[in-house]
């Protein structure tokens, strides 16, 4: 008899495919590249995402009998030392996306509210100050329980996901019909990336845009057949993360000019070209856009709601006992870490609060968030990465293969090994490579490098000293 609660080919795609895609990440990627996302997409995808999903099921498969996800991953092939580096990095990064998050959802509320964003240079000092208040909100919501908060907002991905595939068939159609001439003149000189330090300078926000394949990772031992269904639904996944971000930067430049949303911002480009496609089809364009955004204020504040309370049960309840204070892993009877939660909230306030020395420019608030959360991200990759080549190295074949040879294996892992590095170290570099020495130098690496690498050294001194602490304990008694 067929098990029901195993999951589909279709499941598995879009449990692949929805964490990884975002009408935000077209446009903040739209700013920095204009026409030339388009084949960057293509490149990041299969260069990349695909090749990334592969490591995740087949390490995923081998420890299928084992709760947890990027640890458990990291821990069997290179030990439990890479494997809190891994973890660890993780979270970080998940507190610098959490920052940026919470600049964002006052934007959000600005564009539902009014149909415009009006926040700007004047005022953006605002902003910080709305994120310590939504940061502490939230916090104690995710305190209470976040199942509820998953159903919205699986609801509110799927509603946006839904209102960004009629954007693209209305931008492609419009242009098709005469309703708008083409707002680009796309061109091999526009669209060829020029692969120079500004390029790589913001290629880990294309990193930033198709991080979410160790989430499919995690549902290998739910999958009906998973030697058969599993390759399909990373190669369909693939397509679809491909094909969607391709289709989407595309249909962006059809309805607005490089220099118009370069204009716009990071901060402010999805909702503009929004309202300026219902513009051209002779709809209200304020009312169009207000509605778009309501729909993305409330998903995005229920999907962040998890967001604050899942990375905290992956990172405490991974780890083994003893790597961290009792007090941050004391969980409630519902599995619910609430002290982390709050002391996550403090560091949170902390990393909201920074920006306040030096907020005079809201695009360039904007855009070092966006750096700084990619940047992070790019750390645990790197780990997972050389984790999965020495693991496949030392002659471990995982029940579920797809890098079949020993060449696709090191070839797989040494390219994601790679552009991790480059999204790494090419997230600053824009501004480092225009510093006339040193000394100038200094601030650009400190302020996109500083935070990341601190929390993680921080990390390892909270786990060294838990540690220590816990074994001296054993020997008093």
């Amino acid at each position: 008899m067929k098990d029901t609660k195993k999951l589909g080919l279709w499941t598995l795609v879009m449990l692949i495919f929805v964490p990884t895609f975002g009408f935000g990440n077209i446009a903040s990627n739209a700013v920095t590249l204009g026409p030339a996302a388009i084949p960057s997409w293509l490149i990041v995808a299969l260069l990349f995402f695909l090749p990334l999903s592969i490591m995740i099921a087949e390490l995923a498969s081998a420890n299928k009998d084992k709760e947890g996800g990027l640890y458990t991953w990291i821990e069997c092939s290179i030990g439990p030392k890479w494997a809190f580096i891994g973890t660890w990095s993780y979270f970080v990064a998940n507190l610098f996306y959490l920052q940026m998050v919470f600049a964002r959802i006052p934007v959000m509320i600005s564009w539902t509210l009014f149909g415009e964003n009006r926040f700007n240079d004047a005022n953006a000092y605002l902003l910080p100050y709305i994120g310590i208040g939504l940061a502490i909100a939230l916090t104690y919501i995710a305190t209470t329980g976040v199942k509820r908060f998953s159903k919205i907002s699986d609801l509110g991905g799927k509603l946006t996901l839904g209102v960004t595939v009629i954007f693209i068939l209305f931008a492609v159609v419009g242009v098709l019909v005469g309703k708008q001439p083409s707002a680009t003149t796309f061109s091999a000189g526009t669209v060829i990336p020029k692969f120079d330090a500004s390029y790589f300078s913001t290629f880990s926000w294309l990193i930033l845009a198709v991080a979410g394949a160790e989430v499919a990772g995690t549902y290998i031992k739910d999958v009906e057949n998973p030697k058969k269904v599993f390759p399909k639904a990373v190669i369909i996944a693939t397509t679809f993360v491909a094909g969607a971000y391709i289709l989407g930067s595309l249909a962006i430049c059809l309805v607005a000019s490089p220099e118009l949303i370069t204009k716009a911002g990071v901060k402010d480009a999805g909702y503009v070209v929004y309202k300026i496609l219902a513009e051209n089809w002779g709809l209200n364009g304020k009312i169009f856009v207000q509605l778009y955004a309501l729909i993305l204020t409330i998903s995005s504040i229920a999907a962040f709601v998890v967001w604050l309370e899942s990375p905290i049960r992956a990172m405490f309840s991974e780890v083994p006992s003893g790597t961290f204070p009792k007090f941050l892993t004391k969980k409630r009877e519902d599995g619910t870490l609430v002290n982390a939660l709050w002391v996550q909230c403090v560091i949170l306030l902390v990393l909201i609060i920074v920006p306040l020395a030096g907020l005079n420019n809201i695009d360039k608030f904007f855009n070092l968030l966006t750096t700084l959360s990619a940047l992070s991200l790019a750390i645990p990759y790197i780990v997972l990465a050389a984790a999965y080549l020495v693991f496949r190295l030392k002659g471990n074949v995982p029940p579920f293969v797809m890098l079949k040879s020993k060449a696709a294996v090191i070839i797989a892992s040494v390219v994601v090994f790679v552009l991790g590095i480059l999204a790494f170290f090419g997230a600053g570099w824009g501004e480092i490579a225009g510093a006339k020495n040193f000394s100038e130098a200094i601030i650009p690496i400190l302020k996109n490098y500083g935070g990341p690498v601190g929390f993680i050294i921080f990390g390892f001194f909270i786990s060294y000293l838990t540690r220590t602490f816990t074994r001296s304990k054993i020997k008093e008694n």
